[in-house]
């Protein structure tokens, strides 16, 4: 698998017909796929295109800018399991009452824990793009969540993988890191009431983040969407 000729030149142009703001990050990625192209994220769909190819940069071009327009948390639209409710009564002694509220505010949980880790690469970009990272918005590259080109052509590239908890990697995602230069850092401990901001793999970024800036970016995000 090859990227086309000039594949950062035809990503620069796709980006700005579709925002122009992004077109120098697009490109930027592109470029980082075209040395590493097993670091291609693959695309669904049965006539998805073939990863490198012209057709492959624009469709992840509108992948990387769509995926930065704001989300609302949405609740599962599955039909909750009725025994939930059953566990709950019986061995909870949630009272009956309560069960329905219960159920409704435990689908609420699920869709705000299912917001953090995208909230979390949000609030992160706000403060690493201009201090000249890219966020690989859209899943384009390969249990790669940050990419930062280097100062110099030939330099290092830096790529680094964000979690929201410690236990929150799945096998897939450490079978693809492993054996690569790409980064971990992740927000909060399973096993303690602790932040892991302090450990940000990068000096510059680490003094402008925070748990209490995290929080404040949330809810500015979320007062925004009402």
């Amino acid at each position: 698998m090859a990227f086309v000729v000039d594949a950062e030149v035809i990503a620069k142009r796709v980006m700005t017909e579709i925002n122009p703001a992004l077109a120098d990050k697009y490109a930027s990625l592109i470029k980082l796929l075209s040395m590493n192209p097993e670091a291609a994220s693959s695309m669904r769909g049965k006539n998805a295109p073939e990863p490198g190819s012209e057709a492959y940069i624009r469709a992840q071009a509108s992948n990387f800018a769509l995926a930065r327009k704001s989300r609302a948390p949405e609740p599962p639209t599955t039909v909750p399991d009725e025994m939930v409710s059953v566990i709950l009564a019986n061995y909870f002694s949630v009272p009956t009452e309560h069960l329905e509220r219960a159920k409704q505010e435990h689908q609420l949980s699920m869709a705000a824990e299912n917001m953090v880790g995208e909230l979390l690469e949000r609030y992160l970009a706000s403060i690493m793009e201009p201090l000249g990272w890219v966020w690989c918005s859209g899943s384009t590259v390969k249990a790669v969540d940050f990419i930062r080109p280097p100062a110099v052509d030939g330099g290092k590239w830096t790529l680094l993988q964000v979690k929201n908890r410690d236990n929150s990697e799945n096998s897939s995602s450490a079978a693809i890191r492993n054996g690569t230069n790409i980064e971990k850092w992740f927000r909060t401990f399973s096993k303690k009431a602790q932040s892991n901001w302090a450990a940000f793999p990068d000096q510059e970024v680490r003094w402008h983040v925070s748990e209490l800036g995290f929080q404040e970016f949330v809810k500015k995000y979320l007062e925004d969407l009402r």
